[in-house]
C-alpha cells in the first residue's frame, strides 16, 4: 500500500526526566504522569486518559493519551523508548530521522522494530516468564470479538519471532484502528484479571500481551512493514525475567 506524504509525530515514551538529543518530530511524552512528578511537559493524565493504569500498561498509556487526545488526523504516529530508538544500522547507531520514517510510509504500511528470533515459540516464551491462563483468556477473547483473528493470533503464538517494546510507526488511520482493536481487547482482558495479587513485573500484563498483539493484528492485516534495529545497549529485560522467576520458586517452595 502506498501512502500519499504525511508529517511523522514521534513520541519518546518515559517515565521519568530525561536527557535527548534534538531530534526533529521526536516529543518525549511522559507516562503514568497522575503518579509521577517527572517536569516532561507532554503528559498521559490530561484529557482522556487511563494514566492511573500505568503500572499495568506501561507505555500503553502514552499510546492511550496520543489516541484520544492527539490531533492525529493526515499523521504518521510513531513511538519509541527514552532508552530504545530506531536506528539505520546496528553499527552505525544513527537515529531514523522523521524524514527518513515518511519517506518508509509511502511505500510501506508500518515501520517496526526488527523481530526478536526466540529460541522457543512465542506462546513458550510469554507462559515461562507470564501466566498461561492469561494467554488463553486473551485468545478465547479474541475469539469471541475478532474471530477472524484467530488463525494470526494461533501463527505467532506457534512462530519464534517477535517484534518487541510496544514500538511502531503507523499512519493516523492505521493507528486509530489498532488502537480501538488492542484497547477492546485489553479492556475485556482486565475485566476478567486480578492483577492485585501480582508480582510487580508480571502486574505490567497488559503491556507483555499488547507486544504479542501488535504482532497479531500486523500479521492479520497483512501489512507490509520496513524494520529497523533497535539499539539493545540496555537490554536485560531477559536476566531480570530470570531472576524473578527464581525468586517466584524460590517462594513457593519456602526455599
Amino acid at each position: 500500500m502506498t501512502q500519499a506524504p504525511q508529517e511523522t509525530t514521534m513520541f519518546i515514551v518515559a517515565h521519568r526526566d530525561i536527557i535527548v538529543q534534538p531530534q526533529e518530530g521526536y516529543f518525549p511524552i511522559l507516562a503514568g504522569a497522575s503518579k509521577n512528578n517527572a517536569k516532561i511537559l507532554l503528559k498521559d493524565n490530561v484529557g482522556t486518559n487511563i494514566s492511573d493504569k500505568n503500572k499495568e500498561y506501561c507505555e500503553l498509556t502514552a499510546q492511550y493519551w496520543v489516541w484520544k487526545n492527539y490531533n492525529i488526523k493526515n499523521h504518521n504516529i510513531g513511538f519509541v523508548h527514552y532508552r530504545r530508538f530506531f536506528y539505520t544500522s546496528t553499527t552505525k547507531k544513527s537515529i531514523v530521522s522523521i524524514r527518513q520514517l515518511s519517506r518508509d510510509l509511502q511505500t510501506y504500511d508500518a515501520v517496526l522494530p526488527e523481530p526478536w528470533i526466540l529460541r522457543q515459540s512465542v506462546q513458550e516464551q510469554f507462559c515461562e516468564y507470564h501466566y498461561a491462563e492469561d494467554l488463553a483468556l486473551t485468545k478465547r477473547i479474541i475469539d469471541q470479538l475478532y474471530p477472524e483473528f484467530v488463525p494470526s493470533f494461533e501463527k505467532v503464538m506457534k512462530g519464534h519471532a517477535l517484534c518487541c517494546y510496544n514500538m511502531f510507526v503507523l499512519p493516523s488511520c492505521l493507528f486509530s484502528e489498532y488502537m480501538q482493536w488492542l484497547f477492546d481487547i485489553l479492556s475485556h482482558v482486565e475485566a476478567e484479571v486480578d492483577v492485585e495479587k501480582y508480582s510487580d513485573y508480571n502486574r505490567r500484563l497488559f503491556g507483555f500481551l499488547s507486544e504479542r498483539l501488535l504482532n497479531v493484528w500486523v500479521d492479520a492485516k497483512k501489512l507490509k512493514c520496513k524494520y529497523y534495529p533497535v539499539y539493545k545497549n540496555d537490554d536485560t529485560w531477559w536476566a531480570e525475567a530470570i531472576k524473578r522467576k527464581v525468586k517466584e520458586i524460590l517462594i513457593e517452595h519456602r526455599i
